[in-house]
């Protein structure tokens, strides 16, 4: 339960602290954690937050990466993208699948297996107050993606992970019920299968 207690803290992070979100403060356990499990899986290094950030350049661009992946002589062999969703889903909801698909590219087109991890409450709080429920359209994107994606976008993969949070009670969470076809059960067995991969690509 390791990711559902750190996403609950980043929720107790923000509604205590002042500007919270503009800060690396509630991004650093959990990639902390996910550098911490590619470490034990792998004898390549692992760039992340709060020592360094990697920033990757190529021919055609050069993006900053959450958690790097790289050999000795520091060359990228793996990238893994979090994103954590707090509030407004819905009317963000299509952004969050672009920006993945565009983040995504850079790395693909040097032939580079990216990770990327969304995390979705199923119960999204409104910047105005109450709730909403991210819509069945959204899932079925992320749905879709995974079962018809071309052979292009096979060094991405993609976790997407929902979870029911209750903010009333110390914003206890759990993994849902609610699963995306062909992500696993939690992201601890996410990243192992990712970093196999990684290992196996070379």
């Amino acid at each position: 339960m390791i990711f559902p207690d750190l996403f609950a803290d980043q929720f107790r992070l923000i509604d205590t602290t002042p500007n919270a979100t503009r800060s690396n403060r509630i991004l650093i356990p959990i990639h902390s954690a996910i550098a911490k499990i590619i470490s034990e899986n792998t004898s390549y290094k692992v760039i992340s937050l709060p020592d360094s950030e990697y920033q990757f350049k190529s021919d055609i661009g050069s993006k900053k990466i959450d958690i790097a992946i790289v050999d000795e002589e520091d060359n990228l062999k793996g990238a893994i993208m979090f994103k954590a969703i707090r509030s407004e889903y819905n009317k963000n909801a299509n952004n969050y699948y672009e920006s993945m698909k565009g983040e995504s590219s850079l790395f693909l087109d040097n032939d580079i297996p990216v990770y990327q991890i969304i995390f979705i409450p199923t119960q999204v709080k409104r910047s105005r107050g109450g709730y909403e429920t991210p819509t069945e359209k959204s899932y079925c994107n992320y749905c879709n993606f995974i079962n018809s994606h071309k052979s292009y976008w096979d060094n991405l993969k993609l976790g997407v992970f929902y979870f029911d949070i209750d903010y009333d009670y110390d914003y206890e969470i759990f993994y849902s019920d609610k699963v995306v076809p062909g992500v696993e059960d939690t992201l601890t067995e996410g990243l192992i299968n990712f970093i196999e991969g990684v290992n196996n690509n070379g």
